[in-house]
């Protein structure tokens, strides 16, 4: 460790280390000022598989008494879920846990948001054990969302991976996405009354408002000063009837209703931008509101 921060602290050092490998300013983005001490050190998720690499490369270092340094464990079979987000090097980590190659890997391309979202699975798959040869299974159908909200949706995914098929939906009740576009500087406001009306409409019904984080905060506030049942999601979690949550929080939710705030601005608040906001289009399973105050994406046009 005092190492790494000898290395990634001295801008010297870590040109040498990645010339021929990575553009200066490229480079520049590992220097970090060196801390006090190792505790001052700011270790991020995005280390653990370049250290875990890294004991790979290098090898176990000699034991010592206490020393709690084990063989990595491998297993027999490995289930992934969202793995359209993992990192190559996190796929790497994972790979080298299995002892037979066996593996199932689940996720959805269309809502890769990461900046390394790959474009297919078979660029998942490189990274993977090639024990044994892939097998690819679709899942085509969409049980979730309307046929009326995905038609939106299926129209910014075209946008952001032409590539990509949208699931078709096999519910084809439900209102087409309501959008609205409202005064500067009435979007919180609007926000708020959006919520209510959903919560009015069913009666034991789920409601988010997804947005981007500052938008969020300034939601979540105006809710509960007008005497909403609901907060920030990172706040008060999933237990109440409405829900605010940021873009990069909502993957993998559902909710009855679902106010998306502002779709310019989570384009502009993600690395994948329409494909945040496709998954923002695809987590309700009744109603779509959309409220923005700047011009939609072009997208979104009909």
């Amino acid at each position: 460790m005092r190492g790494r921060e000898a290395l990634r602290g001295a801008p010297p050092l870590v040109r040498l280390a990645t010339r021929g490998l990575l553009a200066p300013g490229e480079a520049g983005l590992l220097h970090r000022p060196r801390g006090g001490s190792l505790e001052a050190v700011a270790w991020t998720a995005a280390d653990l598989p370049l250290l875990d690499e890294a004991r790979i490369l290098l090898g176990r270092r000699r034991r010592s008494p206490g020393d709690d340094d084990h063989e990595i464990r491998g297993y027999g079979h490995i289930v992934v879920d969202e793995a359209q987000d993992l990192t190559p090097m996190e796929l790497r980590m994972l790979a080298r846990r299995s002892l037979s190659g066996s593996m199932t890997v689940v996720g959805d391309i269309a809502q890769a948001t990461g900046p390394l979202a790959p474009g297919s699975w078979g660029e998942v798959a490189a990274h993977l054990p090639a024990t044994r040869p892939a097998r690819l299974v679709e899942l085509s159908v969409n049980y979730r969302t309307p046929a009326a909200v995905m038609d939106m949706a299926a129209r910014v995914l075209a946008a952001a991976a032409p590539g990509l098929r949208p699931p078709r939906s096999v519910r084809t009740a439900g209102q087409p996405p309501a959008v609205v576009a409202v005064p500067a500087g009435g979007l919180v406001a609007a926000a708020v009354e959006a919520a209510r009306a959903g919560l009015d409409d069913a009666a034991e019904g789920t409601v988010a408002v997804v947005a981007a984080p500052a938008t969020a905060q300034a939601v979540a506030a105006a809710a509960q000063a007008a005497g909403l049942a609901g907060g920030h999601a990172a706040a008060v979690g999933l237990e109440r009837r409405l829900t605010v949550i940021p873009v990069g929080m909502v993957k993998g939710l559902e909710f009855d209703s679902v106010v998306v705030v502002e779709p310019a601005e989570l384009v502009a608040a993600s690395p994948q931008g329409l494909r945040a906001l496709y998954v923002a289009l695809t987590r309700a399973t009744r109603q779509v509101t959309v409220l923005h105050e700047r011009p939609l994406p072009p997208a979104m046009a009909p």
